[in-house]
């Protein structure tokens, strides 16, 4: 009966370390959709309207 309970023991300790890495990876697959959805910054362009020297020497 012990060798029982060892090998029912080590199977749900294997199938808890399953689940435990496929919520790891679905969290992980959220967080990188996360960042794939985010809009992007939008870059401003400075809109100076300064006229630039040019020397004519």
């Amino acid at each position: 009966m012990h060798k029982t309970d060892t090998v029912i023991a080590r199977a749900l300790a294997e199938v808890a370390a399953s689940k435990a890495l496929r919520e790891r990876i679905l969290a992980r697959r959220q967080e990188m959709q996360k960042r794939l959805d985010a809009p992007r910054p939008l870059y401003v362009l400075a809109n100076k309207k300064a006229q630039m020297e040019l020397p004519l020497q």
